[in-house]
């Protein structure tokens, strides 16, 4: 029976299929929100792993001896790093408390410096280092030192790590 004048509301069905189609969106509008915050969680261990390995080499290069990380080992501060060792869980005094493992190490520079490096452009940087690596003869070439920090972490059962390296002249 059809009555004309009355408004229509809406069919059993009709709310049902409409709340599920809502639900499916809902669900893979969670999936990525999860998703962006582990990845926002990943790229800040990356970032504190990388300031805290380029304090460590800034420390190095300014007072041309082993640095001292800024950050407890077992709850106390850590020492001088030793080149070559590892040293495990050092939570960092500033940033995240994340554990990173720290190894260091230096070794002579080796040549030739690859094109496009600040080194190898003639007049820029410091040309007497350009040299020096470029040609081994050159008397002193082996005070030219690469020096490497590497920082890693675990996260779950996966081994995260960032190297940084510095051309330096000893």
């Amino acid at each position: 029976m059809q009555t004309s004048g009355m408004n229509k509301g809406f069919s059993l069905i009709e709310v049902m299929v409409t709340m599920l189609l809502v639900t499916v969106g809902m669900l893979a509008l969670g999936s990525f929100y999860l998703a962006a915050i582990q990845s926002e969680g990943r790229a800040q261990e990356r970032v504190a792993a990388v300031h805290f390995a380029e304090q460590i080499l800034e420390d190095w290069q300014v007072n041309n001896a082993a640095p001292t990380p800024d950050c407890k080992v077992a709850g106390s501060a850590a020492g001088a790093l030793a080149i070559g060792t590892a040293t495990t869980s050092c939570i960092p005094n500033s940033g995240l408390p994340i554990p990173f493992d720290i190894l260091i190490n230096e070794s002579d520079a080796k040549a030739p410096i690859p094109n496009g490096h600040l080194l190898h452009s003639p007049g820029v940087g410091a040309p007497e280092m350009g040299k020096m690596l470029t040609n081994p003869a050159v008397v002193g070439s082996a005070k030219v030192k690469i020096r490497s920090v590497k920082v890693s972490w675990t996260v779950g059962s996966t081994t995260r790590d960032i190297v940084l390296t510095h051309v330096t002249k000893k």
